[in-house]
């Protein structure tokens, strides 16, 4: 199992729009080959940002999905509201 961590940080005046289209935009992760779970939320601080958490079989699928048409549509509806790019790491989970 793979670990993604991104962090989205959103413009102030977008966070309404952005917790709407992200909803949108969780049902399409969820259904990607290899993905066998997320969850994501406000951070608490510093600045205005979410931090999603997607469990995948294996980092490959993960960059499978960047190469479908789905991932397009994914990033097209909340990549408007954000402030600058998402940072995204990937780890995987220790004992």
């Amino acid at each position: 199992m793979v670990i993604e961590i991104a962090t989205l940080f959103v413009k102030d005046e977008a966070e309404a729009d952005f917790v709407r289209d992200f909803t949108k935009g969780a049902e399409i992760l969820k259904r990607q080959p290899g993905c066998t779970g997320l969850r994501w939320g406000k951070r608490v601080e510093p600045d205005l940002a979410f931090v999603l958490e997607v469990e995948w079989d294996e980092i490959q699928d993960h960059f499978n999905f960047r190469e479908t048409e789905d991932y397009k549509n994914f990033g097209s509806l909340f990549r408007p509201h954000l402030s600058k790019a998402p940072e995204v790491v990937h780890f995987e989970p220790g004992g």
